[in-house]
């Protein structure tokens, strides 16, 4: 449910900077495409990587394709030829699935395992916590709209 509720933050979002875009000078488009492509292609990673099987080596790459995928389509509202959507897009899909693995396997960090059950928990507690960092920053980036004639 929280993957789901993700994809439809990060769709409207694109949506209202998208339609929104020229209200704004290109620096606060850019913050704004910044903030929002990098916790999204995190939180996605991380979802994906929690939710798909681990032995295939393709799995490995589609949470970074994912945050590569997110950053170019940013990327398009603020400038063709600005690579900044891209790069941190790409680093929130890699950061978010190195989270992920360190949250199926604890033992890659050298994390002491006391019981199946707290590896369960601090999984979805991790995983609620960064769905709830991406609705706040997607209520800010609304926000941010609001106060310039633009989400009324």
């Amino acid at each position: 449910m929280l993957f789901i509720w993700i994809l439809v933050e990060l769709v409207s979002i694109y949506s209202i900077i998208k339609k929104k875009h020229l209200l704004f000078d290109e620096r606060i488009t850019t913050t704004m495409c910044t903030a929002i492509t990098m916790i999204s292609s995190f939180s996605i990673a991380l979802h994906i990587k929690l939710l798909l099987p681990e032995p295939h080596i393709a799995f490995y790459l589609f949470p970074i394709l994912t945050g590569l995928i997110i950053g170019w389509k940013f990327d398009k509202i603020i400038k063709p030829a600005a690579l900044s959507g891209i790069y941190h897009g790409t680093m929130g899909g890699i950061m978010g699935m190195m989270l992920g693995s360190v949250l199926l396997n604890p033992a890659l960090c050298n994390i002491p395992i006391k019981s199946d059950a707290m590896m369960v928990t601090n999984m979805y507690s991790l995983a609620m916590f960064i769905a709830l960092i991406h609705g706040l920053i997607s209520h800010l980036i609304r926000y941010s709209f609001k106060g310039r004639g633009g989400n009324k």
